[in-house]
């Protein structure tokens, strides 16, 4: 009670704060001093660098901060990028709900507003009925009827074209009045070289495919087509050669 009263500010006196207790105890009253311990003082060596400025506050001396410094300060703070753990944690709705709940709380305690019993009671998400009640689920597809699925085909598989001038008669190219001679010339040297291709059928197959070509009509350059030469038709084509040599001589 001797302290309590040491502490109030001196009668008639208005608006004087009580001073602040002193560091050093008071003596020598020993029941002072009994019923009020010494506050104890915190090592400086145990005391957490935090960082921030050494000077107390309300002396005058604090160090302030300059605008290039509180820029970075707030670049830093705006532009700090989240714990990857925060950003792909997946919640369930329960942590979602007190989530939501903490930060109305929150925003709530900020307004001073009022957060007792009744608080607590109304703070919950209404209940929301499980969705076609409490019905098995059954996929709308599991009744439907048994369908046909058609696949077309990217390509189409043919036999060997002996006889093609792709130019021509695929791709529409017509040269007017010397069409009919080039296409004599490319119908004899396909004549010509018949024995070669129906050869390479044995070896290669006597099928071909549409794969890699443009679609028939498409406005394409004049190409050169090579007569597609292969070993076994060589061989074969010049036997036959050679034996026509002997037979028209």
């Amino acid at each position: 009670m001797a302290a309590g009263a040491a502490a109030q500010p001196p009668a008639g006196v208005p608006g004087v704060l009580a001073a602040p207790p002193l560091a050093v105890p008071l003596p020598p009253d020993a029941a002072v001093a009994q019923a009020q311990p010494p506050v104890p003082q915190p090592d400086p060596k145990k005391v957490p660098d935090l960082g921030g400025d050494p000077q107390p506050k309300g002396t005058g001396t604090e160090k302030k901060t300059t605008p290039e410094e509180q820029a970075a300060l707030d670049r830093r703070k705006y532009t700090a990028l989240p714990k990857p753990e925060d950003v792909l944690h997946i919640y369930d709705n329960a942590q979602l709900e007190q989530i939501i709940m903490n930060s109305i709380r929150e925003a709530d305690r900020q307004r001073n507003v009022k957060m007792d019993g009744s608080y607590e009671a109304t703070l919950k998400f209404p209940p929301v009925a499980p969705v076609g009640g409490n019905a098995p689920y059954v996929a709308k597809t599991a009744t439907y009827p048994p369908m046909q699925t058609t696949y077309d085909a990217l390509y189409v598989v043919h036999r060997r074209l002996h006889f093609e001038e792709k130019n021509a008669e695929r791709y529409g190219w017509d040269l007017g009045i010397v069409q009919p001679l080039v296409s004599s010339l490319y119908f004899y040297r396909d004549v010509l070289m018949w024995p070669q291709s129906l050869a390479s059928g044995f070896a290669y197959g006597f099928w071909d495919t549409s794969a890699g070509k443009c679609l028939p009509g498409t406005p394409v350059p004049y190409y050169l087509y090579p007569p597609g030469l292969t070993i076994t038709g060589t061989a074969f084509e010049g036997v036959i050669m050679t034996g026509m040599a002997f037979v028209f001589p």
